[in-house]
């Protein structure tokens, strides 16, 4: 099912990207200073300029998505539990006040909700994690169309898993802080005369802090009786590979921009003695909005 869903969303931005480049055939692109057009019926891809590259103005992307999730946390059980994923995301960029037109700021939040089950199926986990990222990217302009950038982010990420099968211990908390490398690459073009644009975002934690109990340590030794010693753990790509990627397709109907995604968020750590992951594969629908600062 996932592999069918994918693969209809890469059919569709084959399909939207195609019809930007006719549209761009049969339109001559006028050459305006900083790609800002100046007559407002001008529907050329100088038109298609990303939102943040305007000043005072602020891009607002709102997505809700459904998929799968497949989740390891040996603390639990040694199984790898499958089900189904949920999540909210929420993303803003606009234009920094400093770094001459070349920087922007960006914000992602988001929220995932998961309910799996064991192979046996005689366990479930009810899995919930929330992060909040936010920092800044330099802004490269090669092309009317494209726009790369890179740049860091600061990420704060949380959350829990509980096995309903389990008596003893049922649940793990997570609380964690990293600093990650950012990346994005867009293609603007036009679509039916309006603005349009296809664009990836590579996220990658570099180093953080993370809470994991120890292998074979309790809650109850770590917050009852005190031994709260080396729950606290230093990570780094080798012991906690984690990355998330989003790509998406910005498309004009009537005066709205509806937007369709796909996001991958693979979170891995060896930590204490124990193993976790959640690998969340999802489809995702939404919409962006342009908000002016007064």
């Amino acid at each position: 099912m996932l592999t069918r869903i994918v693969y209809t969303w890469l059919c569709a931005l084959a399909i939207t990207m195609m019809a930007g480049a006719q549209s761009r055939a049969l339109a001559a692109v006028p050459a305006h200073p900083h790609n800002v057009p100046t007559n407002r019926c001008d529907t050329s891809v100088a038109n298609t300029q990303h939102t943040p590259d305007v000043p005072h103005t602020t891009e607002r992307l709102w997505l809700w998505g459904a998929g799968s999730a497949s989740l390891l946390d040996t603390y639990l059980s040694p199984l790898t539990y499958h089900g189904t994923n949920l999540v909210v995301l929420n993303r803003t960029e606009r234009l920094a006040h400093w770094g001459r037109g070349h920087v922007t700021v960006a914000g992602l939040y988001s929220v995932h909700g998961a309910y799996a089950q064991s192979p046996t199926d005689d366990g479930k986990y009810l899995d919930t994690e929330f992060t909040v990222s936010g920092g800044w990217h330099y802004n490269w302009h090669p092309t009317r169309h494209w726009r790369l950038a890179a740049g860091g982010l600061l990420e704060g990420s949380g959350g829990f898993t509980y096995n309903t099968r389990n008596g003893n211990n049922p649940a793990q908390g997570r609380l964690g802080l990293a600093l990650c490398a950012s990346g994005l690459a867009e293609y603007h073009f036009a679509l039916f005369k309006k603005p349009a644009l296809a664009r990836v975002q590579l996220d990658a934690q570099m180093m953080g802090v993370q809470f994991a109990p120890e292998y074979g340590q309790s809650y109850y030794e770590i917050f009852s009786l005190g031994h709260s010693s080396g729950i606290i753990h230093f990570t780094h790509p080798g012991n906690c590979p984690t990355a998330r990627l989003l790509s998406e397709v910005v498309l004009p109907v009537k005066r709205a921009r509806i937007t369709l995604g796909y996001l991958a968020d693979v979170r891995q750590s060896k930590l204490g003695g124990l193993k976790r992951h959640a690998w969340r594969h999802t489809f995702m629908i939404g919409y962006t909005r342009k908000l002016v600062r007064l």
